[in-house]
């Protein structure tokens, strides 16, 4: 069971460890054929490009749950201590909300899509399943966000008890 739930929690990681090496292969693959002169692989930019937008946006819940997006740490080290509890929560509702809005849009966007059927130029999928990284990402952003959030207060508390 333990296992299963590391995967699980480094759900992102995994997927992105199995499509970057796909996409370099593609590319690489289609590059090949391409200037061999054997044939040319129409699909394989598309794919590569919807490969690169999924990683990107699986890449941003990856971050939050390392904590390791853009933040600024002066003000954080220039507000007194006893601020600083406030300043996380604070970082992580902004976060959290921008998330929400942007999820929101993005819901609206993809159903737009679907109404109109549009599909991809070279595999004919429809179009909406590259624009699902958004909402799936933002949704990645915003859990691992809070999950952090919770990871740090934890800590926190044991560092305070002991």
């Amino acid at each position: 069971m333990s296992k299963l739930m590391d995967f699980i929690d480094n759900f992102e990681e995994n997927l992105i460890v199995v499509l970057l090496p796909v996409m370099v292969l593609i590319i690489f693959t289609a590059t090949f054929f391409r200037y061999s002169g054997l044939m040319v692989l129409p699909w394989a930019e598309e794919v590569a490009r919807y490969m690169m937008i999924w990683i990107i946006y699986l890449g941003i819940g990856t971050g939050a749950k390392k904590n390791s997006h853009f933040a600024v740490e002066i003000l954080y080290k220039i507000m007194p201590q006893f601020t600083h509890k406030f300043f996380v929560y604070f970082r992580t509702l902004v976060v959290v909300g921008f998330c929400g809005y942007i999820i929101n849009l993005s819901y609206n966007l993809i159903q737009a899509q679907i109404m109109m059927g549009q599909t991809s130029p070279a595999m004919q999928i429809p179009i909406w399943v590259a624009y699902l990284a958004i909402p799936v990402g933002c949704s990645a952003m915003a859990i691992r966000s809070i999950q952090h959030l919770v990871i740090s207060h934890r800590e926190q508390k044991t560092l305070n008890q002991s």
